[in-house]
């Protein structure tokens, strides 16, 4: 079961900017990064991975580290999960999109078949739109593998607790022998701030430069 803990937040370091941003009309802010991940995808052709299942593993190891990626805001409390999962979008035969949800699992050799046999039932051009906004414990992900952007927005509902963050993969791009993706991150200020972001970035580079530690461990 998911541990949830409830934050005291007179006594939480961040009151002062929680109380700040709380209720802003859009208290989102994205941050954008272009990533080198020449090894990650090579290990991944070498070793038929799916690449999307290895960047998006490498994703949630950062997510479980930075408690800051696990604060959700839920009426008048603040909850910080002990776990987080993934859900995102996937195009379906259709063209139209869905969303996909998966679990963590014990190895990534387990993660990379459990993401294949998700992706393989909600590219069914029959696969309803079920969202599952209701679980808090998750991270919102996009893929645009057409895109190699270079900054993005997200449609929101305003006026409601909303405070998944959001991360997006881009296409990625050969430039000096290098493969480059943008990545860009979203989350609501009154629980994380641009260092937060900055942290999972630099873990995130550090964990795909080392792949077969990532991925083979």
């Amino acid at each position: 079961m998911n541990q949830v803990k409830i934050i005291d937040v007179e006594h939480w370091e961040r009151q002062e900017l929680y109380h700040f941003f709380r209720h802003y009309d859009d208290p989102f802010f994205s941050v954008t990064v272009t990533l080198d991940v020449t090894a990650l995808l090579q290990y991944t052709r070498e070793n038929q991975f799916s690449f999307f299942a290895a960047y998006l593993y490498a994703s949630q190891q950062m997510v479980q580290r930075i408690p800051e990626f696990r604060y959700r805001i839920k009426g008048d409390q603040i909850l910080l999960y002990a776990e987080i999962q993934a859900g995102s979008t996937v195009l379906k035969t259709n063209h139209l999109f869905t969303f996909c949800y998966f679990h963590e699992q014990a190895s990534f050799s387990a993660f990379n078949a459990h993401v294949r046999e998700q992706i393989s039932r909600c590219r069914q051009a029959t696969t309803p739109l079920i969202d599952h906004d209701h679980d808090l414990a998750q991270i919102h992900y996009s893929v645009l593998p057409w895109i190699h952007f270079q900054g993005l927005s997200h449609p929101r509902n305003h006026g409601t607790d909303d405070s998944i963050p959001k991360i997006v993969f881009g296409q990625y791009q050969l430039a000096n022998d290098r493969y480059l993706m943008p990545v860009a991150v979203a989350g609501h200020h009154a629980l994380m701030d641009g260092y937060h972001a900055g942290l999972y970035f630099e873990g995130f580079q550090r964990l795909i430069n080392d792949p077969q530690t990532l991925l083979g461990g």
